[in-house]
């Protein structure tokens, strides 16, 4: 029977523990989310020798002192769970920042192990780590990894089995570690069987952390340790514990660590060019007009293989006689399929953001975009869920827990619905190949570039509504340069695009299975007599002054659901050639007027259910809705009016 170990990965951001966890489980891995909060869940499982072995992802984060979400979530995890193993993943160029974190988890009294990671980086910089004595300072094992490049599993798994070593420094002055020693003593013979590491808890109490307060107010201890701590020099030790770590990892270092004198590398060549102040910004558009004329035109010619495709499989449905082959024909086929031949360029769009994001250019372009946010009093820590918010806007509004000022964080909720997502991507792709040819590629960026300039004005009205004047300031760390690789590239394209597959085995065919019944009810009539198009004649008298007929009346309406729903609601109608049907209904004018309405109409229902799970109100979901559709009319009708009055001169 095999032996069950949990292994838990942590460390700073961008140190590579993604990469390592890919490394270790492959494609065996889980995506969730924590329980109580939004915070993305990652676990994966291999197996070695005899062993069945469970790998949990913890957020990144620089510190367990939990003043984030990110931090409690990792912090409650190491308490409660107590992992038979931790991987402490760590910048190996960056031992100084990084190994602040070890100590804390050394503390907790939880089995490390440091994982050495981007030793290749260490060698080009020419750094000398003598990782023996760097084992033996620390008292736990040390292994050297490259992460991108695959890992030694025998290694870390001999690592991790290995008991021989243990934590035996101690680093804090005489008379401060009597007072933990004192906390511990008091604390041992009510929390002992708890499970809860004395040790962590008397430094956390003496830090002022509310979570190890609580934890001696629930054990009715709380009025003798503060009496321990007040008849001490150190009733807030917090300076204290963080001098004596810094001071025991500076000689640490002294010892196990050689570094060349400071030269200008090529990370350094490379920031002074893309985070230039004047031409960086110009740089960042660059770089985005790109990744959408690459993934445009790198998609086509699968996207047209699989629309033969679609039309060869039409032409078969149609030979089924009666309902089966209408619905298989008109509606599955020409409704789901008219979304699936853009299956190529949703690939290729996260193909391209993999691309950005493991290379290191998406932390510059945070940082770059930090100045021009506080304009429209927000900070770089917002742009970051803006620039996610192009691939989805539900998980985009998840990462807005890292902003720290409230009132910014609801501002970066309600914009970011305005930032399009790949759903949106679709219909842009759709309209565009039909009207604009080989300008498409232009058009749709135009359109992105659209989204951030709107999202950024609404930022300053929402700012002005919520009386928000400062934006908070953004720290981060900017990694080095690197070579994405082709596993991770792959990894990251398919965990996202993955989404959109299954969307349209669910909500899409289920919304192009009722719109073909809509459209065929009564049975026997034509699609301008159905229910369907009653619901949009209905409506249509509203969307009359944009332009648009009933057809489009009705997508936009099924399109509040799923973006992607718009299309295949227009291809139930399309008979097997939406870019032709489209033409019938639209011009040009009409078309881009189209897409503004779709990019800045309603979120989609997921959208919705996250906003409200984000802020704990319906109150900014309801909000969001309201102002986005009456904004969207109003955008697309001055556009058509201006559009059309030009047309005519």
């Amino acid at each position: 029977m095999a032996k069950k170990i949990k292994i838990a990965l942590v460390g700073n951001p961008n140190v590579g523990k993604t990469a390592l966890f890919n490394a270790l489980t492959g494609s065996h891995q889980y995506v969730a989310n924590w329980p109580g909060v939004t915070v993305e869940k990652k676990t994966g499982r291999f197996s070695w020798k005899d062993y069945e072995v469970d790998v949990v992802d913890l957020p990144g984060i620089y510190t367990l002192r939990a003043r984030s979400i990110d931090e409690r979530v990792a912090r409650d995890y190491l308490i409660q769970e107590r992992p038979d193993v931790v991987l402490d993943v760590v910048d190996a160029t960056n031992l100084s920042r990084n190994l602040y974190l070890t100590i804390q988890l050394s503390e907790m009294g939880l089995k490390t192990v440091l994982i050495l990671n981007q030793m290749d980086q260490v060698e080009n910089m020419d750094i000398k780590i003598n990782t023996s004595e760097l084992s033996k300072r620390l008292g736990i094992r040390v292994v050297e990894t490259v992460a991108t490049k695959g890992v030694d599993l025998d290694e870390i798994m001999e690592a991790a089995l290995d008991t021989s070593l243990s934590v035996r420094y101690q680093i804090y002055p005489e008379p401060f570690e009597k007072l933990v020693k004192k906390i511990e003593e008091i604390s041992k013979g009510e929390l002992k069987n708890n499970g809860i590491p004395l040790r962590w808890l008397a430094l956390s109490f003496s830090e002022g952390d509310e979570l190890a307060k609580k934890i001696l107010e629930k054990g009715g201890l709380i009025k003798e340790v503060e009496k321990a701590a007040a008849a001490s020099e150190y009733q807030n030790a917090s300076l204290v514990i963080a001098r004596s770590r810094y001071n025991f990892i500076s000689s640490t270092l002294k010892q196990v660590e050689v570094r060349p004198k400071a030269s200008w590398t090529v990370t350094d060549a490379l920031d002074h060019v893309f985070t230039h102040k004047i031409l960086g910004i110009p740089i960042f558009v660059s770089i985005l007009w790109m990744m959408f004329e690459f993934a445009f035109s790198s998609s086509s010619p699968l996207s047209d293989l699989i629309e033969l495709g679609f039309n060869a499989l039409g032409g078969y449905a149609h030979a089924i006689p009666g309902w089966l082959g209408s619905l298989i024909g008109d509606g599955i086929i020409s409704g789901v399929g008219s979304v699936l031949v853009f299956v190529p360029l949703i690939f290729f769009m996260f193909f391209a953001m993999g691309i950005l994001e493991d290379t290191g250019y998406m932390s510059r372009a945070a940082f770059l975009i930090d100045r021009l946010m506080h304009r429209f009093k927000l900070s770089g820590k917002a742009f970051i869920p803006m620039i996610l918010g192009f691939g989805c806007n539900a998980s985009a509004i998840m990462t807005t827990r890292t902003v720290e000022s409230e009132k910014e964080r609801i501002i970066s909720i309600l914009i970011n619905p305005f930032i399009s997502c790949s759903a949106r991507l679709v219909v842009y792709a759709v309209i565009a190949g039909a009207f604009f040819g080989k300008f498409a590629g232009l058009v749709i960026f135009s359109i992105y570039m659209v989204s951030v300039v709107f999202a950024l004005s609404m930022a300053v009205v929402f700012s002005f509504l919520l009386k928000s004047r400062e934006s908070s300031p953004l720290t981060m760390e900017l990694p080095r340069y690197q070579l994405p690789t082709g596993k991770g590239l792959w990894i990251y394209m398919w965990s996202r695009g993955k989404h959109f597959l299954k969307k349209a085995g669910g909500i899409i065919l289920g919304a192009t299975v009722l719109v073909w019944f809509l459209s065929n009810m009564p049975w026997g009539t034509s699609a301008q007599n159905s229910w369907a198009a009653d619901i949009g004649k209905t409506l249509a008298p509203i969307f009359a002054p944009l332009h648009f007929g009933w057809h489009i009346t009705l997508a936009l309406l099924f399109g509040g659901v799923a973006k992607e729903v718009t299309v295949t609601t227009l291809g139930t109608f399309a008979g097997g050639n939406l870019s032709v049907f489209l033409k019938t209904v639209l011009d040009p004018i009409n078309a881009y007027a189209l897409m503004l309405f779709v990019l800045i109409y309603i979120p989609c229902v997921a959208t919705q259910a996250v906003m409200h799970m984000e802020t704990g109100s319906y109150k900014w979901p309801i909000l969001s809705v309201i102002w986005s559709l009456s904004s969207a009319y109003i955008i697309a009708f001055l556009f058509e009016t201006v559009g059309h009055l030009v047309v005519r001169i």
